[in-house]
């Protein structure tokens, strides 16, 4: 069993920040990354300018409020997955060698964790902003409203980011993750509890599913609960603290699990 070495918390935060600003260099120096990175939150924008109907809040339309809620926090998720699915299991055999020669796993992921974060932070900033353009949300308060509605993308987004990651250490080649990518933006459309109703076991399914998270506090910050007697969803009706707290539990979850996952992996060989 390989014995990692051991240093000093100093030493693991300088690996933290040597890592962090060598990720962000490697992006903004690289046009075959930056591009599709500066790309997406635009592309989406047109597709939500497309799809979306300005007029849903302020007419208080609750299927075409529901499909601009769905579209946006979706996307954000959809940007996250992209982003990360690959980010550890192509650097495989350089990871290997720089863990071996002392460097620290753990700082080695929250580099990870937090580029693609600050990458997602100013894409949802894009994506919501530009939005504003073309859509009225008419918060009923709005002074909390806009703040509320934005995190609930971000930290979204940040939550698959980091389940990317997880899915990225399980695997030794990004071709691999075909699957369990799919799997996960099947799983944020289909178990948004947002466009498709699903109910009993199906309908749980929502409670593990970040894109949900996420729009139940987009949705309760716009009222729609309050727009017709007929319309009501449960997860609406909770605190938007709530939600925004399962975020980011899930983004810590999937991040320790990344960093135990390497570990062991790179314990257990010789």
């Amino acid at each position: 069993m390989k014995r990692f070495r051991r240093h000093s918390a100093k030493a693991n935060f300088e690996h933290f920040r040597v890592l962090t600003a060598r990720y962000f260099k490697q992006i903004f120096t690289n046009v075959g990354t930056f591009l599709p990175l500066l790309l997406e939150a635009p592309v989406l924008l047109v597709i939500l300018y497309l799809v979306a109907d300005g007029d849903a809040f302020t007419a208080r339309n609750v299927g075409q409020a529901n499909i601009a809620t769905f579209v946006l926090v979706v996307m954000a998720t959809l940007m996250a997955i992209l982003n990360s699915y690959r980010e550890i299991c192509k650097e495989r055999e350089v990871l290997a060698r720089e863990i071996y020669g002392g460097l620290d796993v753990t700082a080695y992921v929250l580099s990870k964790i937090v580029v693609l974060s600050a990458i997602g932070l100013v894409q949802c900033a894009l994506l919501f902003g530009g939005s504003l353009i073309f859509i009225d949300y008419a918060f009923p308060h709005p002074a909390t409203g806009y703040l509320l509605a934005y995190l609930s993308m971000a930290l979204a987004n940040i939550a698959v980011t980091a389940l990317g990651l997880f899915i990225s250490a399980l695997l030794k080649k990004s071709e691999s993750a075909i699957l369990p990518v799919l799997l996960v933006i099947i799983m944020q459309v289909v178990f948004s509890d947002c466009i498709i109703s699903l109910e009993g076991g199906a309908g749980n399914l929502k409670y593990i599913t970040p894109a949900a998270w996420g729009i139940s506090v987009f949705g309760n910050v716009c009222g729609i609960n309050g727009w017709n007697e007929r319309f009501y969803k449960d997860m609406y009706a909770l605190s938007p603290a709530i939600g925004l707290i399962v975020l980011a539990v899930f983004a810590v979850v999937f991040v320790f699990l990344a960093i135990v996952r390497l570990k062991r992996e790179f314990r257990q060989k010789d």
